[in-house]
C-alpha cells in the first residue's frame, strides 16, 4: 500500500523500524512479520502462515497467547503487554474490523535506554 504524497508504501517504512512487528489474524495464523522479527533467533519455526501457537515452544506461553486471544475474541480493546527474558518489551494491541476482533499487531523492542551517543 501507497502512502499518499510520497514515494513509500507502508511495508517499505515497516520493514525499517527499529521493532519487532507481527501481525497475528483472528485465528491464530502469522499474516506479517518485518525484517527485524523474522530474523530474531527462535527455537521454533517462525514465518508468515504459521499457526501462532506453533511459534512457541513452551507450555505457558502457548496458555498466555491462548488467554490473550481469547480476551480480544471477547472484546478487549485495551493491549496487552509484557517483557520477555531478554529485556524485551512486547506490546499486543487488538485490530478490530467493524466492531468484530480481526487480529493483533504485537511489536516489541529493547527496554533499556539508548547509550548517549545515539541520541541527538
Amino acid at each position: 500500500m501507497k502512502i499518499p504524497n510520497t514515494d513509500f508504501t507502508l511495508e517499505e517504512v515497516l520493514e525499517q523500524m527499529p521493532l519487532n512487528l507481527q501481525f497475528v489474524d483472528k485465528d491464530g495464523i502469522v499474516r506479517y512479520l518485518n525484517k527485524a522479527a523474522a530474523m530474531r533467533p527462535a527455537k521454533v519455526k517462525r514465518e508468515v502462515g504459521v499457526d501462532i501457537k506453533n511459534c512457541h515452544a513452551r507450555a505457558e506461553s502457548l496458555e498466555k497467547i491462548g488467554r490473550i486471544l481469547d480476551d480480544f475474541r471477547n472484546g478487549r480493546k485495551e493491549p496487552h503487554y509484557y517483557i520477555n527474558k531478554e529485556g524485551n518489551k512486547s506490546i499486543m494491541a487488538p485490530i478490530f474490523a467493524d466492531d468484530r476482533f480481526a487480529g493483533v499487531l504485537t511489536y516489541s523492542h529493547p527496554i533499556d535506554r539508548p547509550s548517549p551517543e545515539s541520541t541527538f
